[in-house]
């Protein structure tokens, strides 16, 4: 098994392409688990994927992976294990998921890694899926039901060039999160607010190195039943973030190409609109709305016929705020001449 476990790869996606692997913040440093049978102390290497540990959470940061459509063999069976080289003590067991309703969601997915130029490799890949230091207690009505939709979206993905992929997920942890615990049990154990996956790849349209990232939450909406992702409402386009969103919220810092390459711009660039934008995303996890690509557009100003500016300049603050002042004028009329408004003041 160790000649296979050679985790994750950031040349993966060739073509001189490199791709590392995010770097816990200094902050966060002190947390992040040390032992001297992972590979530079803190990466736990698998079939296809990596992880690092945090201290307090017993729960990884994040876990890396390396996906080749071109390869992916469908296998069955699977078995979960505790990671000795990791440790049990740091890492959630199995004692946490048994009689309730929080299942082990897989941060990397398994059928992301099932793959190989055999099926022995791919077979081994999913059974290496299976640590349960790549997993986060998930509950079953977001497990099995919303957080499938940006599942789908990579096992579907068909932006790229040469069928491979660099995927990247985590939890989300924040001053609101719950803590689960039962007799038995070695001490409370954080539940995520949230989780969040970051997809790279070379665009078949651009050539170059592309990035897209989502961050879902475990609230009360998604929480509600087992249909949500048959909601109109939860599509892709919903949930796609920036990069430097999910550095905020995690605590990683991720390459520099990443946060250029990504197209949703929380910072400006130089010579583009540091106006807000809107994009254009796939809408469901159909394939014919996954083979589109990302898009500029306005809707607000396409909705009320207003006059785009030039993306390739940047915008005067006075311009700005005309714009923003425009905007929310017709939004105003916009919405008081709605029926539905109409009737409920009548």
């Amino acid at each position: 098994m160790s000649d296979l476990r050679k985790g994750y790869d950031p040349k993966f996606l060739g073509g001189g392409v490199e791709v590392p692997m995010p770097n816990v913040s200094l902050e966060l440093e002190d947390d992040v688990l040390d032992r001297q049978e992972l590979r530079d102390g803190r990466v736990a290497d698998y079939i296809h994927y990596s992880i690092v540990m945090s201290r307090s959470s017993r729960q990884a940061y994040f876990s890396a992976a390396n996906l080749d459509q071109s390869e992916f063999k469908r296998v069955s069976g699977r078995r979960w294990f505790i990671d000795s080289r990791i440790g049990g003590e740091n890492q959630i067991g199995p004692e946490a998921y048994s009689r309730n309703v929080w299942d082990r969601g897989h941060l990397t997915r398994r059928t992301a890694i099932t793959w190989g130029d055999n099926d022995y490799i791919a077979k081994r890949a999913s059974n290496d899926s299976c640590s349960y230091a790549n997993a986060s207690l998930q509950h079953e009505n977001f497990n099995q039901d919303e957080w499938r939709v940006p599942e789908e979206v990579v096992r579907h993905f068909d932006r790229d060039k040469n069928d491979r992929l660099c995927v990247f997920t985590g939890p989300v942890f924040s001053e609101t999160d719950r803590w689960y615990t039962r007799r038995g049990m070695d001490g409370a154990v954080r539940i995520p607010s949230g989780f969040w996956k970051l997809v790279a790849y070379i665009s078949k349209v651009t050539d170059e190195l592309e990035c897209q990232c989502y961050v879902m939450y475990q609230d009360a909406l998604f929480l509600r039943d087992k249909r949500g992702r048959w909601d109109n409402d939860i599509q892709p386009v919903n949930y796609q973030v920036t990069v430097t969103e999910v550095e905020r919220l995690t605590g990683l810092e991720f390459s520099q190409a990443l946060f250029d390459r990504n197209p949703l711009r929380f910072f400006p660039r130089e010579n583009e609109n540091i106006g807000p934008e809107g994009f254009a995303t796939p809408r469901s996890t159909d394939a014919r709305e996954l083979d589109n690509g990302v898009a500029f557009v306005r809707d607000d100003i396409e909705r009320f016929g207003l006059e785009a500016p030039s993306r390739k300049r940047e915008l005067s603050a006075a311009e700005f705020e005309q714009l923003i002042n425009e905007t929310e004028e017709d939004l105003a009329e916009w919405q008081a001449t709605r029926p539905g408004d109409q009737a409920e003041t009548q």
